[in-house]
């Protein structure tokens, strides 16, 4: 990964907020410095007192809170990925104002801790923005929701398709019709076109049967819609489509346009040519083939 380093100007805005922030927090731990310990448990012993309680009773608190808010947003339905990123930040807002809170008690200047929590945070993330880049992407899919895990997708421009397995918050996982795993970064998932076969349950099947110019092709149809109505995997609801579609160099084109759940997808499209060639066989109807006649004189 490439290390980014901050500009002049970046920097001198990251150190003036550091100096701002630091001032307060250095006159604070000054002060301690020239204190006896005795002084400081009188003055401080109560105070660190109060801000383990409001430690104790705040994580309780956000305990509380965390489930009242992830029993609703598991009514919604978002996806797994989706769910666990909204309790980690939600989680770690509450316990941030949390200890807040209890540097508030102690006396300690809040602006101050702000400030150097603000450079850091900076800092951070100038240096792994290409990580926040994949990061919002898949933020951005967990809540869409163009799939979900088992879905069958393609994405044309990277030329893989599969099975999706898991979808993540920097990367999505792919198993292959051949069992191999594939690892997409969400910054290409989100930004490429996206093929989800699985979105609507049904695929339809389009496939051209070819006969000779010497064959009967309402013979031929008559035969196609036999094989097609005899076949379980074809979805009976849907209509059924089987017209010439072409008159070729050397053939007749018949198209045959059928409905299929889209895991049975090449499950029937290999069952259809194979009956569909054995009923051609049957009833004498030659499927033309390319070949060469020579005359000799």
């Amino acid at each position: 990964m490439k290390r980014i380093l901050l500009t002049a100007e970046e920097a001198a805005i990251a150190s003036s907020e550091s100096s701002a922030g630091t001032e307060n927090l250095d006159a604070f731990l000054d002060t301690l410095e020239k204190m006896e310990p005795s002084e400081i448990i009188t003055k401080y012993g109560e105070k660190v007192l109060l801000a383990l309680i409001t430690v104790v009773v705040g994580a309780i608190l956000v305990r509380w809170v965390l489930k009242i808010i992830m029993r609703y947003v598991e009514k919604s339905e978002l996806a797994a990925g989706a769910t666990k990123f909204i309790h980690g930040i939600v989680a770690f807002l509450l316990y941030f104002i949390v200890i807040l809170t209890a540097a508030n008690v102690l006396g300690i200047p809040v602006t101050s801790v702000l400030a150097i929590f603000s450079v850091f945070t900076l800092a951070f993330s100038l240096a792994i923005k290409d990580i926040i880049a994949l990061f919002a992407s898949g933020i951005t899919i967990l809540f869409s929701k163009p799939f979900n895990a088992g879905d069958f997708v393609e994405i044309p421009e990277e030329g893989v398709s599969g099975f999706v397995s898991e979808v993540g918050l920097i990367h999505t996982h792919l198993f292959t019709a051949d069992n191999k795993e594939i690892i997409i970064p969400n910054s290409i998932v989100a930004a490429d076109t996206l093929i989800n076969f699985s979105k609507i349950g049904l695929r339809r099947l389009d496939s051209v049967y070819s006969i000779g110019y010497g064959e009967d092709f309402e013979k031929a149809k008559k035969i196609i819609r036999e094989v097609v109505e005899a076949e379980p995997l074809v979805e009976k609801e849907k209509d059924v489509f089987i017209m010439v579609t072409a008159l070729g160099p050397s053939s007749i084109d018949i198209v045959c346009k059928v409905y299929v759940k889209w895991d049975s997808y090449e499950t029937l499209r290999c069952r259809l040519n194979e009956n569909i060639k054995l009923a051609f066989d049957k009833n004498g109807i030659e499927i033309p083939y390319s070949q060469m006649d020579i005359h000799m004189k």
